[in-house]
């Protein structure tokens, strides 16, 4: 085995040390003790190399390894007597083996030592030892005569701080990939970095985003972020929803998380940005199907109720409400069943889990008059009921709609009652009469047609007077023809067929539940007419109550519903027609002055058909084509003798009891030439004003008119009652008061009194 450094070092003293022996006894004493000294020395330096808790290495010239202290042995995993006289870089990476031999040994020869190079050491097991090696040594004659390398282990900080970088790679990756904005604010708002996305959001680079303060780029005032600041460093974290600016003047909506982020060597917070314009819309979104879903479930005519597996409801729409006499406050959160009939309870018991289990079809029909539901004052009624399972809001629910069949009922009664009333208005549309349509050609008519047509043109009211029959309403309707309201409606109201009691709501209108009986809300004429033009037929026969109340409508044009409480406005042309003289009943106080005035703005006064004979030929003629085509009768002409008859004849009926006349004769006739079996009485005095004629005698020869016109049928859609505009009952009634009978040849046919 090689001697040590300090072996060796004890060897060469020995020889340069004189020979005891040549000296005297009285020299070997003190040199014995100098060396007892030296060696003790010696000693202690050895075990403080051995027990130094750092590698110790000395080597030679050539590298060899002279020796290593206890701790270098116990690093690399070798006994004494394996390392001594080995070169040192048998024990080094080759990179490192490399590094000493060309840069390590050289320089400690050169300059006497080096200072922290860093070399990697092998262990005996293999394993990477890194040290941070520093040497001095003795040199002579450009030779190394010994060394000593102190090598600190630094494996341990190495990998440390190797890891340490790691860490702070992967943070800044993390950094940089995530999703959303990221800053890092110092305490005093300053934004000290931002990753990319937190750039991509404002539109700017990062040397414009750094160094700025944090309000800079928010609609947020600085204050208030600084509060924000302050509570994150006082409670660890905070959090805003504000508005960022991006750098072409453009906003978005962002959520803001802040945290302390480091505490020294200042305190530094990082605030997550993210955008929320998307959310910001599906939550816009979601309210605005939240709330189209809620008009809908609200708006809809059926009763809809949601309930949960538990049978509890969840919500109610107002049908429900209004079907069950309910409301939703007193409904939602109870069970189901109060509002079912056992047997429709005991059937949706039998459904829902069905529903639930997904069995079955997702829509079950509950067929009316099977089951029955309960209002919430008891009353059972018949209802057709919709099944369905649902998904609302995250929570399974199911969906029963049901529909009461007595109001399915009276609906279609309504339904039949409006397609009725619009079969009516499209006949009355299909009437389409203008001035050249009326058949007359008579000095008095044509004098009523020119102030026709000079009315026409402007919505002043007119009041049309003349006897029965003399075709009022024909000219109220060829003034609305000619007029700028054409396309609008013409709605006729006759007065004196409406019972006292219904004008109000007939020409009104009236609120559901107004009176007893009025079960819907109904639209009167006024309404109906709005700009268009209103013909109140029969005005004279107004009760004095009502006509203050239509006076005010023709001078203000406002009205109110019966029941109701809103003031209804109507642009309405009025025409009104009477066969009364009403000057004449203002003089006895029958009838308002004020209203007589507001009518008679432009009067029209139809002569009767006396008063122009000529147009009786014309007019035969007309009506024989007319009703002759309806018939499927084929007329060439009429006989001369009945031709001088109806010229003759007074016709206190006027043209309606001229057209009663033919239609009878037309079904009478057998061949091409039309003759009237029946005796006329010939022409005598007439009276010379309608107001001559009583009023019971008026109605007498109205109503018989009609009779005859329908061959005495009073009901039915070709009866008589129809013509009048007034019910089968009130004509009997009529009929009853004012003497009127059938013929015995009309007794036998149905419809007739």
């Amino acid at each position: 085995m090689k001697q040590g450094w300090w072996e060796r070092r004890e060897h060469d003293a020995e020889r340069e040390r004189p020979n005891a022996r040549a000296v005297g006894d009285a020299g070997v004493r003190p040199f014995g003790i100098a060396a007892a000294g030296l060696r003790a020395s010696e000693e202690r330096y050895r075990e403080l190399y051995d027990d130094t808790p750092v590698m110790l290495q000395s080597i030679d010239d050539a590298g060899r390894l002279l020796s290593v202290n206890r701790h270098w042995l116990d690093v690399m995993g070798y006994e004494l007597g394996e390392v001594l006289g080995r070169a040192v870089t048998d024990f080094l990476t080759p990179e490192s083996a490399e590094r000493a031999r060309s840069y390590g040994i050289p320089m400690v020869r050169a300059t006497g030592g080096i200072r922290n190079i860093e070399l990697q050491f092998v262990t005996r097991a293999g394993e990477i030892v890194d040290v941070l090696l520093s040497s001095r040594a003795r040199i002579r004659n450009g030779r190394i005569d010994w060394s000593l390398a102190f090598a600190v282990d630094v494996t341990e900080k190495k990998r440390a701080a190797e890891a340490l970088q790691r860490s702070e790679d992967h943070l800044r990756r993390l950094f940089e990939a995530l999703a959303d904005g990221l800053f890092l604010i110092g305490d005093d708002g300053t934004l000290l970095d931002a990753n990319e996305q937190a750039c991509v959001q404002l539109g700017r680079t990062r040397d414009e985003v750094i160094g700025r303060k944090a309000w800079d780029f928010s609609t947020t005032p600085p204050a208030k972020i600084r509060e924000v600041i302050a509570t994150a460093t006082a409670s660890r974290s905070n959090s805003l929803e504000t508005v960022h600016v991006r750098k072409d003047g453009t906003t978005f909506p962002v959520e803001v998380h802040v945290a302390v982020f480091e505490e020294a060597p200042r305190r530094v917070l990082a605030a997550l940005v993210r955008d929320i314009s998307v959310r910001t819309r599906a939550e816009r979104a979601l309210r605005e199907s939240e709330a189209r879903f809620a008009g809908i479930f609200h708006s809809a005519m059926d009763a809809i109720i949601l309930f949960d597996g538990a049978m509890v409801v969840e919500l109610f729409n107002k049908s429900a409400e209004t079907t069950f006499r309910c409301g939703a406050a007193d409904a939602i959160g109870r069970p189901l069943h109060r509002f079912l009939s056992p047997e429709l309870r005991q059937k949706l018991e039998e459904f829902v889990p069905c529903l639930a289990d997904g069995e079955g079809s997702p829509h079950l029909l509950l067929p009316a008059a099977r089951f029955q539901a309960v209002r919430c004052d008891g009353e059972r009624f018949p209802v057709e009921a919709t099944l369905s399972a649902v998904r609302l809001a995250g929570q399974d629910l199911y969906c029963i709609i049901l529909r009461d069949v007595k109001e399915l009922e009276r609906a279609e009664a309504a339904v039949d009652t409006l397609m009725e009333a619009k079969a009516y208005l499209e006949e009355e549309l299909g009437t389409n009469v203008r001035v050249g349509d009326i058949v007359g050609s008579s000095p008095a008519l044509r004098q009523v047609l020119r102030q026709v047509e000079r009315v026409a043109a402007t919505d002043t009211t007119v009041l049309i007077t003349g006897e029965t029959g003399t075709g009022k309403e024909l000219i109220a309707t060829a003034i609305h023809r000619a007029s700028g309201r054409a396309d609008r409606l013409l709605v006729k109201v006759n007065c004196a067929a409406l019972p006292a009691g219904l004008i109000e709501s007939e020409l009104f209108g009236h609120e559901r539940g107004a009176f007893t009986g009025a079960v819907a809300r109904k639209i009167g004429r006024f309404e109906l007419a709005d700009r268009g033009t209103l013909f109140l037929d029969e005005i004279g026969d107004l009760p004095a109550e009502f006509q203050a109340k239509l006076l005010r409508v023709l001078q203000e044009g406002e009205f109110e519903r019966v029941g109701g409480s809103r003031t209804l406005r109507a642009d309405v042309r009025l025409i009104a027609a009477t066969n009364r003289d009403l000057s004449a009943a203002v003089g006895d106080g029958r009838f308002r002055a004020d209203l007589f005035y507001r009518l008679n703005v432009f009067p029209i006064h139809m002569p009767p058909l006396r008063e122009r004979r000529n147009d009786i030929p014309h007019l035969a003629a007309h009506l024989v084509q007319k009703h002759a085509r309806r018939m499927g009768r084929r007329i060439e002409r009429i006989h001369p003798d009945t031709l001088e008859a109806l010229v003759a004849y007074d016709w206190p009926g006027n043209v309606r009891e001229l057209q009663n006349v033919i239609e009878r004769a037309l079904v009478l006739a057998d061949g091409p030439v039309l003759l009237i079996a029946d005796r006329l009485r010939p022409a005598t005095p007439a009276p010379t004003s309608p107001a001559e004629l009583s009023l019971d005698d008026a109605q007498r020869d109205h109503i018989r008119s009609a009779l005859e016109r329908t061959g005495w049928r009073v009901s039915g859609p070709n009866g008589a009652a129809r013509i009048l505009g007034i019910k089968p009952s009130t004509l009997e009634t009529r009929m009853k008061k004012l003497g009127i009978e059938r013929p015995a040849h009309h007794r036998d046919f149905p419809g007739m009194p």
